[in-house]
């Protein structure tokens, strides 16, 4: 489980919720609040990892019933991404992604996800031109909600061709390998 100083910045659930528009209603909303999310009250400027965690799982496992929750994880990464593109931050750094291109996004991926967070480390491996190595000390509990944050975040570039994988997980950690 997670450290309980461990916290996710207000702007990163604000990312999440505006990639749920439309969806925030009924039964959703009640999980989300017993979770420690009250969607009835403004943001708080900071939220436990673990909260952090347990509103990922209820929001994929609403959005996305009908497949295993590694997949919905992986959706809700994407769908994340787009909501958190609509955020000033978001905004401020799909602007920078797309000047940068895909390598140079990818070697700033520490900066760009410990934004996020006070926890996060990443470590970025260039292995070739077009292939790296992301090493995240938190994958969640499902590293593909993270690995789709990389990926959907690096398309945002314009690269063509991207694929990304989970190379190996360890207790709360993950290994993602992304290559064009």
């Amino acid at each position: 489980m997670s450290n309980p100083s461990e916290i996710i910045f207000g702007h990163t659930v604000e990312g999440l919720l505006l990639a749920l528009k439309g969806r925030l209603d009924g039964p959703l909303r009640a999980k989300l609040k017993d979770a420690g999310l009250d969607l009835d009250r403004k943001l708080e400027p900071a939220y436990p990892n673990a909260t952090w965690q347990k509103v990922l799982h209820l929001c994929a496992a609403e959005l996305f019933p009908g497949v295993s929750m590694n997949e919905a994880q992986w959706r809700l990464g994407e769908r994340f991404v787009t909501g958190y593109f609509e955020t000033n931050m978001g905004r401020a750094l799909q602007t920078v992604v797309r000047l940068l291109g895909p390598a140079r996004t990818l070697e700033r991926t520490s900066r760009n996800l410990a934004s996020g967070s006070n926890f996060l480390h990443v470590e970025v491996e260039r292995l070739g031109d077009t292939d790296y190595r992301i090493k995240v000390n938190e994958g969640g509990t499902y590293p593909e909600f993270i690995g789709s944050i990389c990926h959907h975040g690096t398309l945002a570039t314009g690269v063509k061709g991207l694929t990304t994988v989970i190379e190996s997980r360890q207790g709360r950690a993950a290994i993602y390998r992304m290559r064009w």
